[in-house]
């Protein structure tokens, strides 16, 4: 679920620009921070690419190395130290579409879309995505700061395509 839940954060942040700005690629550097009363705080740091219509690769640099791919069909979560990928087929697909016109300025300046059960809220910077806030399944503050945020660069097909090695297992879910 909670991989469909960054399919569906990917998708409104693409939709959240295409309203204002036609963006046909996005790339940034990202900070999430996991907040929850028992488990405390958690920091991840990386990048995130994406480009029209539905493609998005989240690469995790700390604490631990992660790349997780997405497009139309499936999210591929890969694990260089544990030598697995994860395939998960997407069953719920979140139409691009909703997501835009869901999407509603606040009268604090965040924008809003509401997927689910999951209000996600968005906050521009000199007119870039610059924070994504949202409590997960599991009760936990989500905060993605967004940092050299560039947009309508070029992006190859193939950036997005994850090819295993050999000597990696293959789980499908």
């Amino acid at each position: 679920m909670h991989l469909l839940k960054v399919l569906i954060l990917l998708m409104l942040v693409n939709a959240l620009y295409g309203a204002g700005e036609n963006i046909k690629s996005f790339w940034a550097d990202f900070v999430q921070n996991v907040s929850s009363e028992n488990e405390g705080k958690i920091s991840y740091e990386g990048n995130i690419e994406a480009k029209v219509p539905n493609l998005a690769k989240w690469t995790y640099l700390k604490p631990l190395k992660k790349e997780i791919y997405i497009n139309a069909q499936n999210v591929i979560v890969y694990e260089p130290n544990l030598y697995q990928a994860t395939i998960t087929h997407l069953e719920e697909k979140a139409d691009f579409l909703s997501i835009i016109k869901t999407a509603v300025l606040g009268k604090d300046g965040r924008y809003l879309s509401v997927i689910g059960k999951t209000s996600y809220f968005l906050t521009f910077k000199d007119k870039k995505p610059y924070l994504l806030e949202f409590n997960d399944e599991f009760g936990n503050e989500v905060r993605i700061e967004f940092k050299n945020v560039r947009m309508n660069i070029p992006l190859k097909d193939s950036d997005f395509v994850f090819v295993p090695s050999d000597d990696i297992d293959i789980i499908h879910q």
